[in-house]
């Protein structure tokens, strides 16, 4: 039977990203006052994340866009929010799946959170194991020979 390790950074991960969600969710019912302003980074190469061409030229890896005054459109679902911005007087319209987020800032109470990124620390996690691994089996591999006597 293969034991289950308890992953408390992917557990504490959900849990800060729940908090994400209940907060935009408020702010997209008008819950919370004008006062806040929050800061939100998210990896543009997740292959869930839907901004236009151009931003994604602009922006390759990352992004930190900013809910303050002007945002329309705010919507919070299960896994992504998606929202509208203004980017050089244009309004342009984001999807972001709310695992792509890094950082979440609101300067109005001095709060911050950064975000480990599972997949990505995951992948690399598992290539050094899995290298480990293999390094160990080969170390412990025993030939008859080394216990036969040796003619001389």
């Amino acid at each position: 039977m293969e034991k289950i390790y308890i992953d408390y950074g992917q557990r504490i991960n959900g849990a800060i990203l729940g908090v994400i969600k209940d907060i935009l969710k408020d702010l997209s019912e008008s819950k919370i006052s004008s006062n806040h302003c929050f800061y939100i980074s998210f990896k543009t190469k997740d292959k869930n994340v839907k901004i236009s061409r151009n931003l994604l030229k602009e922006y390759p890896k990352e992004m930190t866009i900013v809910l303050q005054n002007q945002y329309w459109d705010l919507n919070v679902k299960k896994d992504f929010f998606s929202v509208t911005l203004s980017f050089n007087k244009k309004k342009e319209a984001l999807e972001v799946p709310f695992r792509s987020i890094t950082k979440f800032y609101d300067p109005f109470v001095k709060f911050s959170i950064q975000l480990e990124l599972k997949n990505e620390k995951q992948k690399e996690d598992n290539k050094k194991k899995k290298n480990k691994k293999i390094k160990n089996q080969e170390e412990k591999i025993v030939t008859l020979d080394d216990f036969r006597k040796k003619n001389e």
